[in-house]
């Protein structure tokens, strides 16, 4: 006798809303593109889910996740500086209200070139926006005046978050290390 395995089915396997990963841009890119794309679509699922959404700080997720692409990518490399570029303009071609998860990249990247800590190359990216988000940048200073300590509190608070599917494990391991 024949035993079929019981399978999930394409709606039970995905995340339930479109995502930011780009297969295209996998096969290009790598696992530093997989890395990336699954960090940004984690924290804007926790974002999404977040049970105290007035207890944590405007951009939040968009504060560790600038974090994280200042520690895992090299900033001034030619493979960094194709990767954002992509990635960005993948998310910006998408219409506004069909956001998929994971997009607050773009606003990573942005604050990232605005500060100086990514090449000023990716800010042609940006060329289309008419106003700059000054209400998330304000925010996102004060946020990274105290870096370390906000990282850590914002990672540990994220960690808490209830998700199903749960975090990936790249995610998962870079909060649990910065929230020690």
């Amino acid at each position: 006798m024949i035993r079929k395995l019981d399978q999930i089915g394409a709606a039970q396997a995905g995340l339930g809303a479109p995502t930011i990963m780009d297969r295209a841009l996998a096969a290009r890119h790598g696992a530093a593109y997989v890395r990336l794309a699954a960090m940004a679509i984690d924290l804007d699922r926790a974002y999404g889910h977040d049970p105290d959404p007035d207890g944590r700080p405007l951009g939040w997720e968009v504060f560790l996740l600038e974090c994280y692409l200042l520690e895992a990518l090299e900033p001034d490399a030619e493979t960094t500086r194709a990767l954002l570029e992509d990635t960005c303009m993948g998310v910006l071609e998408q219409p506004p209200d069909e956001q998929a998860l994971g997009s607050q990249i773009v606003f990573a990247v942005h604050d990232a070139v605005r500060r100086g800590a990514l090449p000023e190359s990716l800010g042609g990216v940006f060329h289309r926006w008419r106003a700059q988000p000054k209400q998330l940048t304000a925010a996102l200073d004060g946020l990274f005046a105290q870096r370390a300590a906000r990282r850590r509190e914002l990672a540990g608070g994220c960690l808490e978050i209830a998700l199903v599917p749960p975090l990936s494990d790249v995610t998962r391991g870079v909060l649990e290390a910065w929230a020690r």
